[in-house]
């Protein structure tokens, strides 16, 4: 039993004509073909959502490390006896990792209650640490 056979038996309970039925078959193939591509654009478009995802996923991964650097540097600097415990930013590596660091609570510089917040960026993806000292 061919695929239009069975379609025909299952899907149209009517019969039709030998001479109105020379058309159904490139009528029912032109609807699987349109469900077959509607599928296929439903996985390509899930596919390539998950492919930007996941490639923000490692942006975020990088921008939480240059955060990580600037609290890094502040505790650095104030450990470090540092008379300054002004906010500052940087970057490193091709300069395309950058953070700014905003220090709250500084003016005894070293002593605890210090807030210490670094914003990390690479490329569009932020992320944030706060940490108390």
């Amino acid at each position: 039993m061919t695929m239009a056979n069975f379609i025909k038996k299952t899907c149209f309970k009517f019969q039709l004509s030998d001479n109105r039925e020379k058309g159904i078959s490139l009528y029912l193939t032109m609807i699987l073909l349109s469900l077959l591509m509607a599928m296929i654009l439903g996985v390509t478009s899930i596919i390539v959502g998950g492919a930007k995802i996941t490639k923000g996923l490692g942006d975020s991964v990088r921008a939480f490390h240059a955060a990580d650097t600037g609290v890094e540097q502040a505790l650095y600097r104030i450990r470090g006896g540092s008379p300054d415990c002004a906010n500052f930013s940087g970057n490193f590596g091709e300069s395309d990792y950058n953070y700014s660091v905003n220090i709250t609570n500084a003016n005894n510089c070293g002593e605890t209650g210090m807030n210490i917040k670094s914003t990390g960026s690479y490329y569009g993806a932020k992320r944030k640490i706060e940490v108390t000292y």
